[in-house]
């Protein structure tokens, strides 16, 4: 039987004068073993920023989903569904975390917004079946 997560896409900008292995570290501890791409990429002064883009697919994104939402939660109690579901588009949910504290080790929604991440479902009912089933 297949999950209702088709993927889920995890997109972070590391500027120059931020620690690139810290972020690698932290994207692994939280969403565990999937496929980092790295661009290098010249900001608007002349500046090097990286891309990072981190994916999952099916099941491992499934998990790893729950496993978010969860922490979410315990940091956003009851506030969290009505802000997560504000980021539902169809079958794609978009979550964005705060950078900093994400780097440090917590989860906060919002913040600068620099922490982007993409959930794909296979459906629109799905998505809403997911969400509403997790936040019991």
């Amino acid at each position: 039987m297949r999950g209702k997560v088709r993927k889920l896409t995890v997109n972070i900008n590391v500027h120059a004068t931020e620690n690139d292995d810290a972020f690698k570290n932290r994207i692994k501890q939280e969403f565990g073993e999937g496929d980092l791409k790295v661009e290098t990429l010249q900001g608007h002064y002349g500046d090097e920023i990286k891309r990072m883009i981190f994916t999952l697919s099916k099941l491992e994104a499934e998990g790893a989903l729950k496993k978010l939402l969860s922490k979410l939660r315990a940091f956003e109690s009851g506030y969290i569904l009505n802000e997560i579901l504000k980021g539902l588009d169809r079958n794609s949910l978009y979550i964005r975390l705060d950078k900093q504290k994400f780097v440090q080790g917590s989860l906060e929604l919002d913040g600068d917004k620099e922490v982007k991440i993409i959930i794909n479902f296979y459906s629109e009912k799905d998505a809403k079946d997911f969400l509403t089933e997790k936040s019991g």
